[in-house]
């Protein structure tokens, strides 16, 4: 005659701690051990409870660009100069050329659109790197130094 096993004693104690441990870990427990600071948190931070704040933390947080464009004026005196350009961060360093336009006594000067930031330049005199006199907020940048133009 076959004989049917039966669960052993220990597999009934066994089920029964596990059936124990998942109702107080899903029903009595409110607290959690944050890992970072070695504490026992409240879970209510963690899982409001509420419906009104289960959709106020779904709403994204704004953020706000400043897109403004700005008109920055650039001028220099360069007596004698023949052509005095921009080489910036912001025409690809002299690849897109700004053009200064040429004025008497020597006086050069142009408007750029610019938003807000901070922005690396120097101009170019006939070719050659020469510092905004009247700026003197300076950097290095690649082992040249450069002015830096800053827009609010």
């Amino acid at each position: 005659m076959p004989t049917t096993k039966r669960p052993g004693i220990l597999f009934v104690v066994f089920i029964l701690l596990l059936a124990g441990a998942m109702t107080w870990f899903f029903v009595l427990s409110d607290d959690y051990i944050d890992y970072t600071s070695q504490t026992i948190e409240s879970a209510a931070s963690v899982a409001p409870l509420n419906k009104e704040t289960l959709q106020e933390r779904r709403k994204p947080k704004s953020v706000t660009f400043d897109t403004e464009v700005k008109y920055r004026k650039f001028f220099i005196t360069a007596p004698n100069a023949k052509r005095v350009e921009i080489a910036a961060d912001f025409n690809r360093w002299g690849k897109d050329p700004i053009v200064l336009k040429a004025y008497r006594k020597g006086y050069f000067d142009t408007s750029v659109a610019l938003t807000a930031g901070e922005y690396k330049y120097v101009f170019l005199v006939d070719g050659k790197d020469v510092l905004d006199p009247s700026n003197k907020d300076r950097t290095f940048l690649d082992g040249r130094e450069v002015c830096i133009k800053t827009v609010k």
